[in-house]
């Protein structure tokens, strides 16, 4: 008997002592090893290849060069880390019930435009899905950065010199460059870098077609999207069409407008660091245009200009205008700010105001009934802005 209750009890122990190390289903732990990366740094896991601003999924700090951080997830889920509104530091693919090892060389980014860290030398382990993840995606994508690498490296002197009589504006200097062998050598390496670039993404989606691996190689690998993506959308199965990549990807492709829609209500951080409400600088306006723009992005910038215009042709008449700034780096956004010197409402998107609104591309401009705060027109600049608010204040 008591022989038995020995192994009854040591039996017990062992089931312990595996629970215990068992890793739960519903999350994901990752160790990482941040070479680089100040202790007291803050850290966010979120959701990454999305083309929407996520909300965090787990935060940690670095301490003594180390990050642990346990995201919840199940199914298998691509994921981002790295500072507050900055780029990401690494991206892994997981699932539940993985643990995960991550050792890393960081330098911080310097640019003036984005915040966080380069790296090198990432290794990442513990992870069977981002082994897969590496065979299907991550060897294309560098394969098609070494080539590109490759191309710079070896017209390294050349693009020094480009640049050089750019900046210094020697249109002469400029046209020679552009005219020499090695530029149209050059030329030539690009384009057939681009159509390697094209040929290769083709063959991944067309491979993984019947799986959510194909519609998450689309956002993985694509920028934007427009309705000539619906070729590639056409493809896929019925199950890649509605996996949790798929449903993103069709809401990409194939957006809901939202023309004749009352719009959203929001919060603007302004420089100060206060908030104010949308409801607020708008009131008792007859129209309205709701403008997101970042210090970045040059069409932006190329067309307050004509918003300018159009505020002094129309804020007496009850025209306002609302310009809410997807900047990451709030420092080139506050030195925009100052240069731009705009005139109306304006301020910083730290909420998902882009993503209430559906912007896939900046600038993108909301022109709003005042009264009935439903949008009249949507993704509308330049002339065809003019011409519509022409139009709407000669009734």
């Amino acid at each position: 008997m008591i022989f038995k209750k020995t192994i009854f009890s040591l039996a017990l122990a062992l089931i312990s002592v595996m629970s215990a190390h068992a890793q739960n289903a519903d999350e994901c732990i990752i160790d990482a090893i941040l070479n680089g990366v100040p202790d007291g740094t803050e850290m966010e896991a979120v959701l990454a290849a999305t083309h929407r601003n996520e909300k965090p999924l787990a935060k940690g700090v670095v301490k003594g060069g180390k990050l642990t951080l346990t995201i919840p997830v199940t199914e298998a889920r691509f994921i981002g880390v790295g500072p507050r509104n900055g780029v990401f530091t690494f991206s892994l693919m997981t699932k539940g019930g993985e643990k995960v090892q991550v050792s890393l060389d960081a330098k911080p980014i310097n640019d003036g435009v984005n915040t966080g860290f380069y790296t090198s030398n990432v290794k990442i382990s513990g992870s069977a899905m981002n082994d897969e993840y590496q065979t299907k995606i991550g060897s294309v994508r560098d394969m098609l950065d070494k080539m590109y690498k490759d191309i710079n490296d070896k017209h390294k002197k050349l693009i020094a010199e480009q640049s050089k009589a750019y900046q210094a504006k020697d249109k002469a200097k400029m046209k020679v460059l552009e005219d020499s062998d090695e530029r149209k050598e050059m030329a030539t390496e690009q384009k057939n870098f681009f159509d390697t670039v094209e040929s290769s993404y083709g063959k991944l989606y067309s491979d993984n077609k019947d799986s959510w691996w194909g519609p998450f190689a689309m956002l993985c690998t694509l920028n934007y999207f427009t309705k000539e993506n619906s070729k590639e959308w056409n493809s896929f199965s019925e199950t890649a069409k509605n996996s949790f990549y798929g449903k993103l990807l069709n809401e990409q492709i194939n957006p809901k407008g939202l023309t004749g829609e009352t719009l959203p209500q929001f919060e603007l951080q302004q420089v100060d660091g206060s908030k104010v409400s949308m409801a607020s600088c708008v009131k008792g306006k007859k129209y309205y245009l709701v403008d997101f723009w970042a210090s970045w992005c040059g069409p932006c910038r190329k067309e307050i200009p004509n918003l300018k215009k159009l505020y002094e042709l129309y804020k007496g008449k009850g025209l306002e205008i609302v310009s809410v700034s997807i900047d990451k780096n709030e420092t080139a956004w506050k030195k925009a700010l100052a240069e731009e010197k705009l005139s109306w409402p304006n301020g910083l998107d730290r909420a998902g105001i882009a993503d209430s609104y559906k912007v896939k591309f900046i600038p993108a401009i909301f022109l709003v009934d005042g009264t009935t705060g439903e949008c009249i027109a949507e993704n509308i600049r330049g002339t065809e802005l003019a011409a519509k608010l022409a139009e709407l204040f000669s009734k």
